[in-house]
C-alpha cells in the first residue's frame, strides 16, 4: 500500500491573488511577478496547497460585468444586499473550513489584500481620499464566522506595494508549523 503523501497544510487567499484580472479597472498598478508570485512560490515551495476564496465584488456583479468594473471604496459597497452576498460566500468558505480541520488538516493562514473594500482585514479607502481602520465587508463577515466557530486562524494582509511584510510573517508561520511537525 502506498503512503498518502499529500499534504495537509493550506492557505486560504483572496480570489484576486492569482487572477488579477478580476480586479476592477485600474488596480492593478505592479507588476505580478514582483508582488504575488513571491508569496505564490512561497507556499508551492514549502507543500502549502493554496485555496482561492471566491470574489465578493465579481460574484456579485456578475462575472461579465466584473471583468470591466471601476473601482470603488468602502462606501460603493457597504449596503445590505452586498453584505448578505458576502455572508453566504463565507458560510461557503467556513462551510469548507470546519470539516477540513475537523479531518486534521491544518489551516496555516487565511490572506488578505490591504486596502480592499472587501477583502482588507485592517484599512479601506474611503470616498473622501483617506484610509480608515476597517475590516473589508467579506474579511468583516468572514471573521465573523470564524469568532462563532472558535476558530483562531492567523490573517496575513498584503500590501501590493510592498510585500516584505506578508512574506516575513509567512515565513514565521511556516517556521512554527515545521517545529510542530
Amino acid at each position: 500500500m502506498c503512503e498518502d503523501k499529500r499534504s495537509k497544510r493550506f492557505a486560504l487567499v483572496p480570489f484576486c491573488l492569482l487572477s488579477q484580472a478580476f480586479q476592477a479597472q485600474g488596480i492593478v498598478k505592479h507588476e505580478w511577478s514582483s508582488t504575488i508570485k513571491p508569496i505564490v512560490q512561497k507556499l508551492i515551495d514549502n507543500d502549502i496547497n493554496i485555496i482561492q476564496m471566491p470574489c465578493p465584488e465579481s460574484s456579485f456583479g456578475g462575472y461579465g460585468k466584473s471583468l470591466v468594473r471601476k473601482p470603488l471604496n468602502i462606501e460603493g459597497y457597504e449596503n445590505e444586499e452586498y453584505r448578505a452576498h458576502c455572508q453566504k460566500l463565507c458560510d461557503y468558505v467556513i462551510d469548507m473550513i470546519v470539516p477540513m480541520l475537523n479531518n486534521g488538516y491544518k489551516i496555516l493562514t487565511i490572506m488578505s489584500i490591504n486596502k480592499s473594500p472587501s477583502c482588507s482585514n485592517g484599512f479601506v479607502h474611503t470616498d473622501e481620499g483617506g484610509l480608515i481602520e476597517k475590516k473589508g465587508i467579506f474579511f468583516d463577515e468572514l471573521t465573523k464566522r470564524l469568532k462563532e466557530k472558535n476558530i483562531d486562524i492567523p490573517i496575513i494582509g498584503i500590501n501590493k506595494k510592498d510585500i516584505t511584510e506578508a512574506m516575513q510573517m509567512l515565513d514565521e508561520l511556516i517556521l512554527c508549523d515545521e517545529k510542530k511537525i
